[in-house]
């Protein structure tokens, strides 16, 4: 399995000391990883086409554009591939939290940092390819976890709401929330909701990256927020 990566820092002896513990790290784990490099953050907007990395480990501190403002600009037309931010202090937090970094490397970091930081990627990985197999009025269907929105209840069928489409299928909501994972979360008796795609919460109502929002019960509304904080900050 090849996964591409790109290494972004103003610094070439951080740059090739962070693709040597990468390289230590991706033998014992079974995967090979295709490394990049750029020097700073305009350099990785100008490298950037879909799809190209699946993760980008950034520093933050950087002569020109720094790492927050290329993830802020990145983050418009990308926000599938993971970000690790590479820092002395852990002052950026909150843009962290609202860029969806999958973690930091504080400098200076250990080879068992990256080994930590790595295999939480590819634990998360993992679960984005997992998938959900219903059956539809054309056949059985197999459809990704991570392209699925929000699950929505109506009376003996369920319309799954995805990136791309709507399926619905004869399956109650609590059949279909067994087949899923811990990104998910029932804010609403009807609603079961992928938290990858919420930005944020508005009253009683879970807004959605990509537009649209999603209902909130009264009486889940608590446990929304704290699912939400748990799920952005690594902890769900």
């Amino acid at each position: 399995m090849t996964i591409p990566v790109l290494v972004c820092d103003d610094l070439q002896k951080e740059r090739g000391r962070l693709i040597g513990m990468l390289r230590s790290s991706e033998g014992a784990r079974g995967v090979e990883l295709a490394v990049e490099t750029a020097s700073d953050g305009g350099e990785l907007l100008s490298m950037w086409r879909p799809e190209r990395w699946e993760l980008i480990f950034l520093d933050i501190y950087m002569a020109q554009l720094d790492g927050v403002s290329a993830a802020r600009r990145l983050r418009e037309v990308d926000d599938r591939c993971e970000i690790v931010f590479i820092t002395t202090s852990r002052d950026h937090g909150m843009e962290g939290y609202e860029l969806h970094a999958l973690d930091y490397l504080t400098k200076p970091y250990s080879q068992a940092d990256v080994d930590a930081v790595l295999d939480w990627f590819l634990q998360k990985r993992a679960e984005k390819r997992r998938e959900l197999t219903v059956r539809t009025s054309e056949g059985e269907e197999r459809i990704r976890l991570q392209e699925i929105l929000w699950i929505e209840s109506r009376g003996h069928t369920c319309d799954i709401h995805t990136l791309a489409r709507t399926v619905s299928v004869r399956r109650s909501i609590d059949e279909l929330s067994e087949g899923v994972d811990a990104a998910f979360f029932r804010c609403h008796k009807s609603f079961l909701l992928n938290l990858a795609h919420a930005a944020g919460i508005e009253k009683n109502r879970f807004l959605l990256t990509g537009g649209g929002s999603v209902p909130i019960s009264a009486a889940r509304l608590t446990e929304s927020k704290s699912a939400l904080l748990a799920w952005k900050t690594g902890t769900r």
